[in-house]
């Protein structure tokens, strides 16, 4: 794992590795931590795949109180474990699988301790809450989006065809492509599990968006999973992050950037993560999304250490565009709806490459 924050932990740290725990009890008892009590506070998150949080405050022998966040999931109880077929729990998969710990080569690792129990997990991790980047609608600051570019191209090298995405738990890009396109209001369980405002965002922009596209765009949006499966399968794959909404990212004052959420974390181009950074991330971008594009190429190629075949990048930049369209589209749908000026530019330019890049397939 990642020494950034290594200084900072305790007893529960084994050699190199994240302790695992039995029962998800064990990661509320103060004794594991070198506490004398603990106690427990609602946590607010941005996030809306169903899981819960909790902070977790540490009082020591000494005094001194240590903070943590935990998060509780149950794959059977969150809609996008549902629909990217999670069965058991991909994040805590990821800390117990070894030939992924090159992951934080890329990313410092929040993550102290987990549990598994059941088909419940929980996943306990340093309080970073004053480094993760607020949810407000305006940019980062350009180094920020600069660390946070250049630990996402990071992360694709290290992985870049590597035998590890073969590991059967891992999602795959094409799969979770489908998270919310237009079809998933007619998933009955997926929908029961959202909240009733999500569902109605999604008609309402899934509505205005297709009514706006020419036709073959909007039927390339609705080909299924496997038909990307398939176009994509020639395209060099790694391991993809698969919710870098920069919410889920910490830029660390010491260096390096701490990495939550990887509930989504599987194989696919690396320009699938791009696709949903420019897409979900339309109202914090420091650059525009052309120059966000092009400095991740460049990071991609310096961390690769040889350049992309234009005709290469060329594929890649339209699996961005169509992967960003299968999971955002509805959201500039939603925008154009409002009418607001900001809106219809973001539909504008999503439309306009969508439809060039349609006309390619």
């Amino acid at each position: 794992m990642n020494g950034g924050l290594a200084s900072q932990r305790g007893p529960w740290r084994v050699g190199s590795e994240i302790r695992r725990f039995e029962r998800l009890a064990d990661l509320t008892r103060p004794e594991p931590f070198g506490g004398v009590s603990i106690r427990q506070e609602p946590l607010s998150t941005v996030g809306f795949s169903g899981a819960t949080h909790h902070r977790l405050v540490v009082e020591l022998a000494s005094g001194e109180t240590r903070r943590f966040v935990l998060k509780l999931c149950d794959p059977a109880r969150e809609w996008t474990a549902v629909r990217t077929g999670d069965r058991v729990g991909r994040e805590w998969q990821l800390l117990a699988e070894r030939t992924l710990d090159g992951v934080w080569d890329a990313f410092v690792s929040p993550f102290v301790a987990y549990a598994v129990e059941g088909g419940r997990s929980g996943l306990l991790m340093d309080d970073l809450g004053e480094h993760v980047l607020p949810d407000v609608r305006e940019p980062i600051a350009l180094a920020h989006e600069e660390a946070l570019l250049a630990a996402i191209a990071r992360l694709h090298a290290r992985f870049w065809r590597s035998p590890a995405l073969s590991i059967a738990w891992l999602g795959r890009a094409s799969t979770t492509s489908e998270l919310v396109v237009q079809s998933v209001l007619d998933d009955h369980v997926a929908t029961a599990l959202m909240s009733p405002p999500l569902r109605e965002r999604l008609r309402v922009g899934w509505s205005a968006a297709v009514s706006e596209l020419s036709s073959h765009a909007a039927e390339l949006l609705r080909r299924p999973a496997g038909f990307f499966a398939d176009a994509w399968a020639d395209l060099p794959q790694t391991l993809v992050h698969g919710d870098v909404k920069v919410a889920n990212f910490a830029p660390l004052p010491a260096g390096g950037v701490a990495a939550f959420d990887w509930a989504l974390v599987g194989t696919g181009p690396a320009t699938t993560d791009l696709g949903w950074y420019i897409g979900v991330n339309a109202s914090r971008l420091a650059r525009t999304k052309e120059a966000v594009i092009a400095r991740y190429r460049a990071l991609l190629e310096r961390e690769l250490g040889t350049p992309l075949a234009a005709s290469l990048w060329s594929r890649l930049e339209d699996v961005a565009i169509l992967y960003g369209a299968r999971t955002m589209l509805w959201a500039k749908g939603a925008q154009l709806a409002g009418g607001t000026a900001t809106g219809v530019a973001e539909w504008q330019w999503w439309a306009g490459r969508l439809e060039d890049a349609a006309d390619r397939w």
